[in-house]
């Protein structure tokens, strides 16, 4: 498996985004949940060149049962997921008789894209991702993690490695309430999705902004080895 894949992004930071409509409320709380999680294992397994199996990118085949194994979600609610999956039209789900393939919306697109961390989330042997085990589908804050821990990728700058973004700017485009930033962002940490360190910001010369740096994706650079160019780099 590769250190990263590539992931349509543009609609994570749309104005229009799905994940600003995902809300902790109604029976289907739990398969908001679940749907990210399967979205980030099918961009990991999408191919990235045609085939002769797969005449365009960005389609890939994982059965439920590989899908469970990877996520350790039950098929009940991988099946709820990929349905919401497909109502936002993030993918789309392909027919093949018995079995069925997935395609990522937009995987062709030259831009709008960003790298997702995929090697290092998983266990020995790629079983399973590590920090999906610890995900129970009951607490508003795993919701919560999952769309913040999107928006850093989509806005992580590929000079510094990092996302410069505030909790206004993250909560206009997650749908999370400023006050429930913190406690996302920690979890994030936990479960070594996410580094936080800080940087200065443009309000005045003392005040500073947290920078996302995902983890397991190209760990050498950081702000000890990008040089002085550190804040022209987010500019």
């Amino acid at each position: 498996m590769k250190e990263w894949v590539r992931m349509p992004s543009a609609w994570l930071t749309d104005s229009e985004s799905p994940l600003r409509k995902m809300r902790w409320s109604g029976s289907g709380k739990a398969d908001q949940i679940a749907a990210l999680m399967l979205y980030i294992v099918l961009v990991h397994h999408a191919c990235d060149i045609p085939t002769s199996v797969f005449p365009k990118s960005g389609v890939c085949k994982l059965s439920y049962t590989q899908l469970s194994d990877i996520t350790s979600l039950s098929r009940a609610k991988i099946a709820g997921g990929l349905k919401l999956l497909c109502k936002i039209r993030v993918i789309e789900i392909i027919s093949n008789g018995h079995s069925n393939s997935f395609y990522i919306n937009n995987y062709e697109n030259k831009s709008g894209w960003a790298k997702l961390p995929a090697k290092g989330l998983y266990a020995r042997q790629y079983t399973h991702i590590n920090a999906f085990s610890d995900f129970h589908l009951r607490k508003k804050n795993e919701l919560n993690a999952l769309k913040v821990y999107l928006v850093i990728l989509a806005l992580r700058n590929i000079k510094t490695n990092y996302a410069k973004v505030g909790y206004d700017k993250l909560s206009q485009y997650t749908g999370v309430h400023r006050n429930e930033l913190k406690s996302a962002i920690s979890l994030l940490i936990n479960l070594e999705l996410v580094r936080v360190d800080s940087g200065s910001s443009e309000k005045n010369e003392f005040a500073t902004v947290n920078l996302y740096r995902p983890c397991f994706l190209e760990s050498y650079k950081h702000q000890g080895t990008v040089g002085s160019k550190w804040d022209e780099s987010f500019t």
